[in-house]
Order: structure tokens, then sequence, then C-alpha cells
């Protein structure tokens, strides 16, 4: 471990790291090999293509999951083509009807069930290359019909923090080559349990609703306590990619923390 936490002492209520239900609705859709679920080209015509893609934090991949059953994207809502109930009917964006084709159950298990076909969400072939469509399918257990979607979590309140400069070379607590441009993080020594190295989690600004997966490699030195309750040290990166200000005197977000797995 060679880090010492940044940002400056804020003084907050510790309620504010009461588990609570995940606030934001909307994020990350991830699925086989940590891909995003993602509208193809960013195009919000009907009957675009619903696919799986590299995570890159583009409105494409932003999925809001609605009270009314539906995962929005683009303003537009998840469909099954055709109002198809039969295996491989293709996923797509097309706009909102309220018709049964256009909603979907996600279950603790993280599959994301459409209940008038009684069929999956599922990446065509098992396979997770990108460009790979997401169809309709018999529901099978198998790891390319599970999904880590935002409403399907709980999460925690808290600060994140970022590191700012370190020297060339230096390593994470796990070992690891630091990389301040990565989507990683070190969590506080304090929490208990402590996370697993490894360990994905989505990560929400409470201010703007921005959302990022993160993966644990490191452990904090600092304390939480009241008056700095600091539950996450994020990279320069992935804090500016959740539009944080990389300023020693203001370096610090609200955010809700959902553990993946």
């Amino acid at each position: 471990m060679f880090r010492t936490a940044v940002g400056a002492a804020v003084a907050v209520s510790a309620g504010l790291l009461a588990a609570s239900p995940a606030q934001a609705a909307t994020g990350t859709i991830t699925g086989l090999a940590g891909k995003c679920l993602d509208v193809a080209g960013a195009d919000s015509a009907d009957g675009t293509a619903v696919q799986l893609y590299d995570c890159n934090g583009t409105g494409a991949q932003q999925w809001t999951v609605g009270g009314d059953g539906t995962l929005r994207a683009l303003g537009k809502c998840l469909d099954a083509s055709g109002n198809s109930t039969a295996d491989g009917a293709r996923a797509q964006l097309w706009s909102c009807t309220g018709g049964a084709n256009q909603k979907w159950t996600v279950t603790a298990a993280h599959d994301i069930v459409n209940p008038a076909a009684n069929k999956c969400l599922d990446a065509t072939g098992n396979s997770s290359a990108n460009g790979t469509r997401a169809q309709i399918w018999s529901c099978t257990g198998g790891a390319n019909q599970k999904w880590n979607a935002p409403a399907a979590q709980t999460g925690e309140t808290c600060w994140a923090t970022h590191y700012g400069p370190q020297p060339p070379g230096a390593l994470t607590a796990s070992g690891e080559v630091f990389d301040n441009n990565a989507d990683t993080a070190a969590t506080s020594l304090s929490r208990r349990p402590q996370l697993p190295f490894g360990t994905r989690v989505q990560v929400t600004n409470a201010a703007n609703g921005r959302s990022l997966v993160v993966r644990v490699n490191d452990r904090g030195t600092f304390a939480q306590t009241p008056q700095e309750p600091k539950c996450l040290d994020l990279t320069d990166g992935a804090f500016s990619r959740l539009g944080g200000t990389l300023n020693p005197d203001d370096g610090h977000v609200v955010v809700t923390q959902t553990v993946l797995d």
C-alpha cells in the first residue's frame, strides 16, 4: 500500500453512510465479459439495434429502469422486435408504446425477463464480441443472460475522492502498477467487511447521475469518520469521468456505490 487519500475534510452527517435503496435508477447495464448494453451508433431512430459493446460512458449506454417496467435509453424503450415472443426475437430501440414487448423485470438472479414471452434478454450466440445483438431467448441461466442493472441492486451513499499525482511505477496494495486513468479504486480500510481485490463496484455521482463500474485494486489509508466519511478513492480518470473536479480543495463527490460481484 503506497498511498494516502486526497481531498479536504468534509463535514457531513454520519447518517450519510447508511445503506439504502439505490437513488438512481439510471446507469449502465453490464453483461457478458463486463461489456455494456449499448444502442448501436448512439442512434435514437426506431429499430436501432441493441448490442453488447465496450463500456465507454456515453449516453447510448445509460439505461433508466422505470417503475412502469420499461428499460429506456436515449428517450426510447428497449423493445422485442415485431412484438414477437419467439426465441431469437431481436432487441431494439423503439418509441415507447406501453406494449407487453417493452416490459421487463430485473430479477435478483440478474436476469432481465420479458414476462409476456417468459424469456430472458440474451447475448446472441454466447458471444461477447462488440456488436453482438441482444435478443430474447428461453431462460437458461447461462452467463450470456446475466446482467447487472442499476435497479437490481442496493447501494450506499458516501463520499468518493481521487488519488491525485502519484510517482511513476507506484504499486497498488494488490501489487498492480498504478494507472491513474484506469477505472479502478481503493476502498477505505475502515470498511467492514473489506471488499476483495477484483470486486466490481458501480459508482453513480448523486449530483449528475453519471455512472461507471470500477474494479477494486487498492486499500486506502484514510479513516472513515463522521467528519470525513470517505468510502472510495478513485483514479483521477474515473473521478473526472464521473464529473468530479480535480482540485485538492474540492476533490470529493457524493456517490452511490453498488457492489456488483
